[in-house]
């Protein structure tokens, strides 16, 4: 598989929060980019400063708050949901959000653009948010009294995770147009994002709850996990496979294609281009996973959950059990600076092997199935598997082959 630099595919905020949808390429060392001298923006900045330096009333402003303000505002001009610029602590947040393990309350959100406001995309299982009972499609609006739009889910996140483990932080969701106060006690947060286990007669079922790459110190990620737990499924007999990624956000795009990688045969998992036609491809090899397999995914599955069912089905690898897909097909840069600080930028789109792009789309799944009345809002792992109409339906057809 080729890939030039780690990359990262998150649906996301994950501190117990994780910005949902975002496919990111981590670029170390990238921002170093030089203003053209004579930049106007730079000199009308300066002159600012001057006005301020010489004639302002009080003398008791910080000169590097407001930079830090100012090129805040400059990036999130651009108006678009995915590029951000980040303040050191905030940068630090934001890329411990990758890792398998954080202080937080456990919940993936979104910036609702139309609505401008924050979503909750789901909660990690178990996690403190879990617990409370805050759902899919929850609205974020405050955090211990402060109100969030949806253009401020940067302050958001760093107030939802700005205390040490054992610390409550009070979150104000709005659900169904009632407002509800949720106080939820901060702690590590560890994620077990594969679990497997076997179903009646031979069909086994592997959960993914988000692509995570190995931290320091570990040589665990999602992708190991995944194989693990496959071979030893093989080992008690499974002969078919359900993958469950409902309510998977997303997570590293390099995961995620490794798992595509150990269960297609050769040939392109997927490819980026950007603006000027740079075209990247992510490949796997000849070996392959030669079992039928289903994919159940629904409104949550985004980002690097839909390059993974996207390769499946174009190859006809699985059929797919659900409803349509997030719809996450652009991907993210990010920029750390010399200070700490950095950003996230929109560089390219994706596409599935046979060249769709589902930005804004999403993914069919080739069986349409909802979950009975009373279950649509609800975390599908919460689902009984009595009651799980997607599940149910993949079993059949597994076994109709």
């Amino acid at each position: 598989m080729k890939s030039s630099v780690k990359t990262i595919v998150t649906v996301t905020t994950t501190a117990a929060v994780t910005f949902a949808a975002t496919s990111v390429l981590y670029a170390v060392g990238s921002g170093s980019f030089q203003a053209a001298a004579g930049n106007e923006t730079e000199r009308k900045l300066d002159t600012v400063n001057a006005y301020l330096e010489n004639n302002y009333l009080y003398d008791d402003y910080d000169e590097s708050e407001l930079g830090e303000e100012a090129v805040k505002a400059y990036v999130e001009a651009l108006g678009e949901p995915y590029t951000h610029y980040y303040t050191k602590d905030e940068f630090e947040s934001y890329i411990s959000d990758i890792e398998e393990s954080y202080v937080g309350i456990g919940v993936v959100i979104s910036a609702d653009t139309e609505a401008n406001k924050i979503v909750v995309v789901a909660p990690t299982e178990g996690s403190p948010a879990y617990n409370a009972g805050i759902l899919p499609g929850d609205y974020i609006t405050a955090v211990d009294g402060t109100e969030y739009s949806g253009e401020e889910m940067n302050e958001c996140v760093s107030a939802i995770k700005g205390g040490p483990a054992g610390t409550t932080v009070k979150v104000t969701i709005e659900r169904g147009g009632e407002r509800m106060d949720f106080d939820v006690t901060r702690q590590e947060i560890v994620e077990e994002s594969v679990r497997s286990e076997m179903l009646d007669g031979n069909i086994g079922y592997i959960r993914i709850s988000g692509f995570n790459a190995s931290t320091e110190g570990s040589s665990e990620s999602t992708y190991t996990e995944f194989v693990e737990q496959t071979e030893s499924l093989k080992t008690r007999g499974m002969q078919k496979l359900v993958i469950d990624l409902r309510d998977n956000p997303g997570g590293v795009l390099d995961v995620a294609c490794d798992i595509a990688d150990y269960i297609l045969p050769e040939g392109i998992i997927t490819y980026t281009e950007t603006r000027s036609g740079e075209r990247e491809e992510y490949r796997s090899d000849a070996s392959e996973l030669d079992i039928p397999i289903a994919v159940l995914i629904n409104g949550n599955s985004a980002s690097a959950s839909e390059v993974l069912v996207g390769a499946l089905k174009d190859y006809g690898k699985a059929v797919v059990v659900g409803e349509k897909s997030y719809g996450k097909g652009i991907v993210q840069a990010v920029y750390p600076f010399y200070d700490g600080s950095g950003m996230s930028m929109t560089i390219a789109n994706y596409y599935s092997p046979n060249g769709v792009c589902i930005q804004g789309i999403g993914i069919e799944p080739d069986e349409t199935v909802a979950l009975p009345a009373g279950y649509e809002n609800s975390y599908a792992a919460d689902v009984p598997r009595e009651n799980d109409t997607q599940l149910q339906r993949a079993i059949e057809l597994l076994n109709s082959r």
